[in-house]
């Protein structure tokens, strides 16, 4: 009886390489890395600061963001979430920056039209 099989990836030559060895134990290939949940949550602030929440949520994406960026260069957490971390961050920064603009702008108004109603 004929051995038929369907794929064959040696096209009959018969010596077929074996598959490279896995790595040792408690190495990190980088293969499986996903992001943290730190990063994961900062960028999720970082995009509620804009959507719904402003300044409630900006702070906290900033101060995540900023502080996984810390663990990423140190080491400590993956490389895989340092994009979405800098980005929480960075939405967290410029949206605590535009509210200190807006408070200032509305301050500013308050007081001078105080001083044109309070001078007529």
């Amino acid at each position: 009886m004929k051995d038929h099989k369907l794929f064959r990836q040696d096209s009959g030559s018969g010596s077929i390489p074996p598959p490279p060895p896995p790595p040792p134990p408690g190495v990190n290939t980088g293969a499986s890395e996903s992001a943290s949940t730190n990063s994961i949550i900062a960028l999720v602030l970082g995009i509620l600061s804009w959507v719904a929440c402003g300044i409630l949520t900006a702070i906290p994406a900033w101060i995540m963001g900023k502080s996984e960026i810390n663990k990423i260069n140190a080491g400590h957490s993956p490389q895989a979430g340092k994009t979405m971390a800098t980005i929480g961050m960075w939405l967290g920064i410029v949206n605590v920056i535009l509210w200190i603009l807006v408070i200032i702008f509305v301050i500013l108004y308050f007081l001078i039209v105080g001083v044109f109603i309070f001078s007529q």
